[in-house]
């Protein structure tokens, strides 16, 4: 099976095999982005190889290892009293004449789910550490791959490492979901058939996580696939939040209180207001922001041209979204066909996912508006005035370093959304109550970024781009 795109991530790590000296690569990123699978592909056997257990213990964590190292050809065939005695075995390993190399005559390493190993009160990491600085800067022949989908762990404990492992790291490869164009091609590979809208449709559920786009079967439409995945009395991904929460996070419950929070403010929640009512600690709460943004979840950006420009949370992992408006204890439904049912529930979810799909696919309404080489800022935007004739919301703010300001309008309806006379003056209003709001001297140009393009034109002279679902496919 070949990878879909990950071409720069590939051959970051073929460049490090070929290097000169030994090479220390963390590969991070959101769970079921396929991390594993590029590093398997990419170097297909290894010297060493070994992956930490979910939720195991100490003395389990050491077996498993203890089991690797005799695979690998260690003579001793007893369970490593501690992590000391098991790098100290591997060491040996590494030593031998007889160990496997890579091409280029690396010994690649690899630690898959690293953090797992690390459990609590254990030497691991001080046994690594003292491993590496050993191993790692005297040989220099060695390729050791950490990889890990507790990003937040691998950030604190590996990347940002201030003690033995300070600078170690020789290169962070960081894995992102795929975007819709990537998503295409892999659907074309395995030869689904599927139209734009399914695929779009398909992100907008799952998000761009190939691991969940390898479990669909090609007989299956995508109703029956998300019916089989998702929703059905014995489907497969069903508690995947709860799985992807534990695996990634500790098992504090801020974290789901935080996430089920902001699943329902469309724009985001301002960050002292979100404490409020989740009602915990100043330490516990900005821990629980600092994982989830480490890890992908949320974002924190500040809210321009507002008093004191607030900060704001905001969730942007859309099967995150999607699990907290159909899949939750409180939100769970039975169908697909349910879930269409109640159009007023399914518009919101739909219209909020596929926003966070525009914004996911920036660099492609980049492309559709020529400005790829432009530094811009991207953000949504609204204005809560008291006065009603006031109150405007603007989907995406895009705001750039040649003095033009796009204000988009997201649309995502089954037909060409028609702009009338009513809602081209909603559109000059939004533009003009900017304008004051923010006192901004840039040029404002109305974008209007709809799935089916718009229906004719009487009412369009104040846009100046039309994006389409097309469009998000490019770039």
């Amino acid at each position: 099976m070949k990878i879909i795109s990950r071409k720069e991530e590939k051959k970051e790590l073929e460049y490090c095999e070929r290097s000169k000296k030994s090479e220390l690569i963390c590969v991070y990123g959101r769970r079921r982005a396929g991390k594993t699978f590029l590093i398997e592909q990419t170097f297909r056997e290894f010297a060493f190889r070994a992956v930490g257990l979910e939720k195991g213990t100490t003395k389990q964590q050491l077996k498993s290892f203890g089991q690797r190292l005799i695979e690998h050809g260690d003579d001793i065939k007893s369970t490593p009293k501690d992590w000391f005695e098991a790098f100290s075995r591997l060491d040996k390993i590494l030593s031998k004449d007889s160990i496997r190399r890579s091409p280029h005559g690396k010994k690649i390493v690899f630690f898959d789910e690293f953090p797992w190993f690390a459990t609590k009160r254990s030497d691991f990491l001080v046994a690594f550490e003292d491993f590496w600085n050993r191993k790692g800067t005297i040989d220099g022949d060695i390729v050791l791959i950490i990889c890990g989908s507790a990003t937040s762990w691998i950030i604190k404990n590996v990347i940002k490492n201030t003690g033995n492992m300070f600078q170690r790291v020789t290169k962070k490869i960081s894995i992102e979901p795929f975007t819709l164009a990537e998503t295409e091609l892999f659907f074309k590979d395995r030869e689904f058939d599927w139209s734009r809208e399914q695929i779009a449709e398909c992100q907008m559920i799952f998000g761009g996580l190939p691991f969940f786009f390898d479990l669909m079967n090609t007989s299956q439409s995508l109703v029956q696939n998300i019916n089989r995945m998702l929703f059905n009395k014995d489907a497969l991904n069903r508690d995947e939040t709860k799985r992807l929460l534990e695996a990634t996070l500790s098992e504090s419950p801020v974290y789901g209180q935080i996430l089920s929070k902001l699943s329902q403010a469309k724009y985001g929640i301002k960050k002292a207001k979100l404490q409020d009512e989740i009602g915990v600690s100043n330490g516990t709460f900005s821990r629980a922001i600092h994982d989830l943004v480490d890890c992908g979840y949320i974002i924190e950006y500040k809210k321009k041209y507002e008093e004191y420009n607030p900060l704001y949370i905001q969730l942007i992992d859309p099967f995150l979204l999607f699990h907290y408006h159909y899949l939750s204890k409180e939100t769970r439904i039975d169908s697909y066909e349910d879930m269409i049912s109640n159009m007023g529930r399914y518009d919101n979810w739909r219209g909020q996912a596929f926003e966070l799909l525009c914004f996911n696919n920036l660099n492609s309404i980049k492309s559709a508006l020529g400005i790829q080489g432009v530094k811009t800022e991207c953000y949504p935007w609204y204005n809560s005035e008291d006065d009603k004739n006031e109150r405007v919301q603007i989907d995406m703010v895009i705001e750039r370093a040649d003095r033009i300001t796009n204000l988009c309008e997201i649309k995502y309806t089954n037909k060409p959304f028609v702009v009338d006379a009513a809602y081209e003056q909603q559109l000059i209003k939004k533009r003009d109550v900017f304008k004051k709001k923010t006192e901004t001297s840039q040029a404002l140009k109305i974008v209007m970024v709809s799935a089916k393009g718009l229906s004719g034109t009487t009412y369009t002279s104040y846009i100046s781009d039309v994006i389409t679902l097309d469009d998000l496919f490019e770039g």
